[in-house]
């Protein structure tokens, strides 16, 4: 085995069966306008009523992140939080479709997909992209043959960093958790591991990124995807 440890649950002690991946960051990269993206939620909450500020585009974020529950601790009324979620979910969805034309694909994204699907691994995405985003990227590379499931926001109820996301994903491509290998570029993607206990192997998307993982206790990260390959052989 690979001397590594991901976040305190040790080595696994066998092969893996499944490598599951995170999209934007991981194997794609493109530029969503997050500023629009987060003054268009800010404005969106507070014309529904919500009473706490939301100052940023990070702190609209972590708002819209946790879903229904931290939407009414911040004091959206009851009554309007399904029609705010809905709302939501289109500004997302829209600024993420505007993206699509700056889309490119990671470095070795290509060849490290192909390699693994030959050695038969079952392959999966659990992304908090929007569905449509992520069938679009899919189409636009020619690699939905490649994958035996593809989970987005809106196919659960419960997005990462829940954990259900995560072993939603692994059930639908035929794995156990203790089998599964999930690779992702940002501390949420390692808290999902964490909270599903699945061996998690961070991607160097930037040097502040990194420090953010390391920061977060992320013991392996790699700057070529095509380390996967051995690491999940291993």
């Amino acid at each position: 085995m690979a001397e590594f440890i991901s976040h305190g649950l040790g080595i696994t002690l066998m092969p893996y069966k499944a490598v599951v991946f995170d999209l934007d960051g991981t194997l794609v990269e493109s530029k969503i306008d997050y500023e629009k993206m987060g003054e268009q939620i800010k404005e969106l909450l507070g014309r529904n009523g919500m009473v706490e500020h939301i100052e940023d585009r990070r702190k609209a974020y972590m708002v819209t992140r946790g879903g229904a529950k931290t939407l009414l601790e911040f004091g959206l009324p009851k009554e309007n939080l399904e029609s705010t979620l809905i709302e939501l979910d289109q500004v997302m969805n829209n600024i993420e479709l505007d993206a699509l034309l700056t889309m490119k694909l990671k470095p070795n994204a290509l060849e490290t997909i192909q390699a693994l699907h030959a050695e038969r691994y079952r392959l999966g995405i659990c992304t908090r992209s929007h569905r449509a985003y992520a069938d679009r990227v899919l189409e636009m590379y020619e690699l939905g043959e490649f994958f035996h499931a593809v989970v987005a926001r809106d196919d659960t109820l419960h997005p990462k960093p829940d954990a259900r996301q995560l072993l939603v994903t692994i059930d639908q491509v035929g794995a156990q958790p203790e089998e599964t290998l999930y690779i992702g570029d940002t501390t949420t993607d390692l808290t999902t591991a964490r909270n599903a206990n699945v061996d998690f192997i961070g991607y160097w998307r930037d040097e502040l990124w990194a420090q953010r993982l390391i920061d977060g206790g992320c013991e392996k990260i790699v700057k070529d995807l095509l380390e996967i390959i051995e690491i999940a052989g291993t």
